[in-house]
């Protein structure tokens, strides 16, 4: 599996949605389209991608999903969650999603509905889920090879916050003790801010 991995932040916070395509069979998928706009478009277009296998969302909040129901009429992919978090689709107040941030395109399903330990098909190898509640309740992180696309459970020296709706202090903790204790170094990709890798993060992070 040759990997390529592009990192486009999106919306006003700002938040990071990546596009990862494998070189070798050409399938594709996206991971937290917090907006959608010309110039995620064509970095889509660059890749030499015209449809997503799967739009991957690591939790329901707003800046995670405000892209969702464009990217996916435009580039297909089958939208896929934890089956805890499907109701942040719909429920605002779950999504904290406002007119004020900007064009609300969220899709009102999951098309696959994911839990702990499930293993989704890619390029011949396999996406696998971990479930890591904590900054909602249905936070997952994608493992795949050597990546780890982590959404707002794990950043470069920190965590997600856990005071918003469905979050647990406690379950956060849990949640990046487990990542703690994978086996072996992953580049981290956050949710929002730079880049880490799991080995930096075991030695810097107070909450590892």
């Amino acid at each position: 599996m040759q990997l390529e991995i592009r990192i486009c932040e999106v919306g006003f916070l700002p938040t990071n949605c990546y596009l990862v395509k494998d070189a070798d069979t050409g399938e594709s998928f996206a991971v937290d389209p917090g907006d959608y706009d010309d110039a995620l478009a064509r970095t889509l277009r660059d890749m030499g991608i015209d449809r997503l296998k799967y739009i991957l969302l690591t939790h329901g909040h707003h800046d995670h999903i405000l892209g969702l129901k464009r990217m996916q009429d435009a580039f297909g992919g089958k939208i896929v969650m934890h089956e805890s978090e499907t109701a942040f689709l719909t429920d605002d107040s779950l999504s904290l999603c406002h007119p004020l941030f900007g064009n609300l395109s969220r899709a009102e399903h999951a098309d696959l509905t994911v839990r702990d330990g499930d293993a989704i098909p890619f390029a011949g190898g396999k996406i696998r889920v971990l479930h890591t509640p904590g900054h909602t309740r249905g936070s997952v992180c994608y493992l795949l090879e050597n990546n780890l696309f982590a959404g707002d459970t794990l950043f470069q020296e920190s965590v997600g916050r856990t005071d918003l709706p469905t979050g647990n202090t406690q379950e956060l903790l849990q949640s990046v003790r487990k990542l703690a204790a994978l086996d072996g170094d992953f580049t981290v990709f956050p949710g929002h801010g730079p880049q880490t890798t799991l080995s930096h993060e075991r030695k810097y992070n107070p909450y590892l």
